[in-house]
């Protein structure tokens, strides 16, 4: 398969597993559409027309013409500069590498991460938080990460890529709407008698099972092992970063008992305890890793002789 229609289907599959719903997403597909129609000058000079069919700005082709042959792809949750110089070195070694399948953003999807975060509004009102809410609070945090990006030196891996010549491509959003849908649907829609039972079923997962053994488990990071669960949310899991640390007084607000996700921020943690919420940290990469593989069971159905070669903190996990 072309890098460009296994790029193209992977958006696709995000979009099918998108909090917000496909009717949603083809409305501001189609306002973005219109919007380039529109655009004179500079505004036309700058428009970044992959926004016409790509609701991902954290997830695009970070190098390569789109036209190149995939069959081998590396994969890892982080990729730099130095895993870039890795996979040169393996090639020089006779290791088949076509292209590389980035989670964390680089380059113009870092420089855009900020623009996804719109998503979180959706996945708050599904565990009752209004959506007038979620925004208003939204905007201040998105502007914070988007001064704090603006400042990095965001293009060494895109520019590492280039000067190797090997094609790459991010999925950070399209692997964690993935996730997210995956540990709502399997996890907080069970019973539970109390958070060490929610753990246990997170343990039972192979990429939470593997990182277990690895010394970075589930854990509770606020209620005990014997606390009753509530109603189970996993709103830390898409929508680029962490949303406001008042979202989650919004939650207990809305009846939420406990709150699972990939990573909590300190502040995060104290609202939790003031505001009796239970919380717990699933673990970031191995919820990284099982959103990557389901993308990738996805598209080894359609692409028969895809493989992969696992780097930086991803194993490969099949699912029927």
């Amino acid at each position: 398969m072309k890098l460009k229609k296994l790029f193209q289907r992977a958006v696709e599959i995000g979009m099918d597993a998108d909090p917000r719903g496909k009717k949603y997403i083809d409305k501001l597909l189609k306002k973005q559409k219109e919007k380039m129609k529109k655009a004179e000058g500079r505004e036309k000079e700058l428009f970044d027309e992959e926004r016409t069919w790509n609701p991902y700005s954290d997830s695009r082709i970070l190098y390569g013409t789109g036209e190149e042959e995939v069959t081998h792809l590396m994969v890892g949750i982080d990729i730099e500069a130095q895993e870039f110089l890795l996979a040169d070195r393996l090639r020089e070694r006779g290791q088949k590498i076509d292209c590389v399948l980035i989670h964390h953003p680089e380059g113009r999807a870092l420089a855009d991460l900020d623009k996804v975060m719109t998503l979180q509004a959706d996945v708050y009102a599904k565990a009752g938080v209004p959506v007038n809410h979620s925004e208003s609070l939204l905007r201040p945090r998105m502007d914070r990460i988007w001064r704090a990006i603006h400042a990095d030196n965001l293009f060494r891996s895109e520019r590492t890529a280039e000067l190797l010549d090997i094609p790459a491509f991010g999925a950070h959003t399209i692997t964690d709407n993935l996730v997210w849908r995956y540990i709502e649907k399997n996890i907080c829609a069970k019973e539970y008698d109390d958070l060490t039972e929610i753990v246990n079923a997170l343990h039972d997962l192979p990429e939470y099972k593997y990182y277990a053994k690895k010394g970075n488990p589930p854990i509770i990071i606020n209620g005990g092992g014997g606390s009753r669960p509530g109603k189970i949310v996993a709103t830390e899991f898409t929508g680029g970063t962490n949303g406001p640390e008042e979202f989650i007084e919004k939650q207990s607000h809305a009846g939420v008992g406990t709150i699972l996700a990939m990573h909590f921020t300190e502040k995060e943690v104290e609202e939790g305890k003031k505001h009796h919420v239970n919380m717990i940290q699933c673990s970031h990469m191995a919820s990284d890793a099982m959103g990557i593989n389901l993308l990738l069971d996805q598209l080894a159905k359609e692409e028969k002789k895809l493989t992969t070669l696992d780097v930086s903190g991803f194993i490969r996990v099949k699912r029927k």
